[in-house]
């Protein structure tokens, strides 16, 4: 009996130092103490949370379990528990979030979007580095708000900026990598940046309202990306008028104007003079002021490859004359020197002298200016020849010096006219000749300068609406001539 035994527990010591154990296969592969087969379970471990982990009281080396607090598996090497991916108990270990994984960047309510990305180290000691990826559009750019190496745990911004005239919009991703020492961890920042209304201006325009003619309401805040083609002239009828308006949209409106072409703001009229049966002794009057070319009523880009020119004022009248009162059938009687201004840049007319009846003396029109970019102004005429009337044995002699006001180039400010003149009188007497005696002009109304004349049109009139690109002054450059501001 005791030789059974003896033996009973020898055979079953030696099947215990050799058996194998296989699920769903006969014969278990010689080196696995368990293998499981399946093609359709997996092998299931035991899941704890990282407290009831840490509460397993001496756990054996190479304890193994899914840890549901991080999901992943961890074992015991008996120094501490590594996640699968780990070599050693110092390897460094992270987590990252972003509070706002998705922005929209509305450029009329700012140029850029940020999100705040936290690191938090769980395990190991080394520094983590943050990089982005992304592959954006020219006119975006993306960059942390900050040192993008973090020690153990922080925040960092990463801000994503459209330039406010980039002419594109849609959905951008933005990838951004943490990585310490073997761990990498990845979020995706995702920005959708609104698009501008695209309105393109290929031919020449008249009084052009980029709020009326493209049917744009006055409310909520447009974004509109206007572009003047190569070329092209923006101009106006009337210096009342300016070449080119946004018309009457909301002030928070965003408007990006690309010129490259000319926005021409109308010359003013040279002085006239007009005779209605009054005496008129002496004057003139002012040149009217010059058209504005740009005029603002929203926030504005300018993007100015082309020309922007405030119309210069036209030139002042001036004259010295005595008018009767209309006679029938010959009209009026006017004896006088009268000059009229010259029209301002662009295609500002002449003034012109209204007299009527029977005109005695010198009377003059100014000229008018040329039109578009490189408008000539008009000259106020010149008055510098004298005039003689014979009396019998005497003559009366009358020289004038004399000239209408010039009309002024794109942005500057027309002349004033100026009239003085001589008199004398002659007498023949035989055998001495002739003797000459001035005569003063009773008064000391001569000599004489006409009326300042009005001011020019600006080339770009704010009216308070902010103005990007090119900052208030007065310019006489190729590309603005004329005032900025308001």
């Amino acid at each position: 009996m005791k030789k059974f035994l003896l033996l009973t527990l020898l055979s079953i010591a030696t099947f215990l130092n050799y058996a194998q154990v296989g699920i769903n296969i006969l014969i278990p592969d010689s080196s696995a103490v368990l293998q499981l087969e399946s093609d359709k379970k997996g092998l299931g471990l035991t899941r704890l949370t990282t407290t009831q982990r840490d509460a397993i009281s001496n756990p054996l080396k190479g304890l193994t379990i899914y840890n549901t607090t991080d999901s992943v598996i961890e074992y015991w090497n008996a120094e501490c528990w590594l996640k699968v991916y780990q070599k050693h108990c110092y390897d460094c270990d992270f987590n990252m979030t972003i509070d706002d994984p998705t922005d929209t960047l509305d450029r009329v309510v700012s140029d850029s979007v940020f999100s705040t990305i936290t690191v938090n180290q769980t395990n190991g000691t080394q520094p983590i580095d943050l990089i982005f990826i992304s592959s954006l559009p020219q006119g975006v750019t993306v960059q942390f708000d900050g040192n993008p190496t973090i020690n153990q745990s922080g925040s960092i911004k990463i801000v994503v900026k459209a330039d406010l005239c980039a002419p594109i919009g849609g959905n951008y991703p933005v990838i951004i990598q943490g990585y310490c020492g073997d761990a990498i961890k990845f979020l995706v920042y995702n920005v959708y940046i609104r698009p501008p209304l695209q309105v393109n201006i290929p031919v020449n325009q008249i009084n052009y309202n980029l709020q009326a003619l493209n049917n744009l309401p006055a409310s909520p805040a447009q974004y509109v990306y206007c572009s003047i083609g190569n070329g092209v002239e923006v101009k106006s009828a009337v210096n009342t008028l300016p070449a080119f308006t946004t018309g009457t949209l909301d002030p928070n409106s965003l408007i990006c104007l690309n010129n490259n072409g000319a926005i021409l703001g109308r010359g003013g009229d040279g002085g006239s003079v007009t005779f209605n049966g009054n005496l008129f002794v002496v004057g003139g009057e002012a040149g009217q002021k010059g058209g504005d070319a740009l005029n603002l009523t929203a926030r504005t880009v300018l993007l100015n490859n082309g020309a922007v020119y405030g119309g210069g004022s036209g030139g002042g009248s001036v004259g010295i004359a005595i008018g009767t009162p209309s006679i029938p059938v010959i009209g009026a009687i006017v004896i006088g020197f009268v000059y009229c201004g010259g029209g301002g840049s662009e295609s500002g007319k002449g003034g012109v002298v209204n007299a009527g009846g029977i005109n005695l003396g010198l009377f003059a029109n100014g000229g008018d200016a040329t039109c578009c970019v490189s408008s000539i102004p008009g000259a106020g005429p010149v008055g510098n020849f004298p005039i003689t009337i014979p009396i019998s044995i005497a003559s009366i002699n009358i020289t004038p010096s004399a000239f209408g006001g010039d009309g002024a180039p794109f942005g500057q400010q027309g002349t004033a006219g100026y009239l003085d003149v001589d008199l004398e009188v002659c007498v023949s007497i035989p055998i001495i000749g002739n003797i000459c005696i001035p005569i003063p002009i009773p008064g000391g109304i001569l000599p004489f300068y006409g009326p300042q004349s009005d001011l020019p049109g600006f080339a770009v009139r704010r009216n308070n609406n902010p103005l990007i690109g090119v900052p208030d002054g007065t310019y006489s450059g190729a590309q603005i001539k004329g005032k900025v501001g308001n």
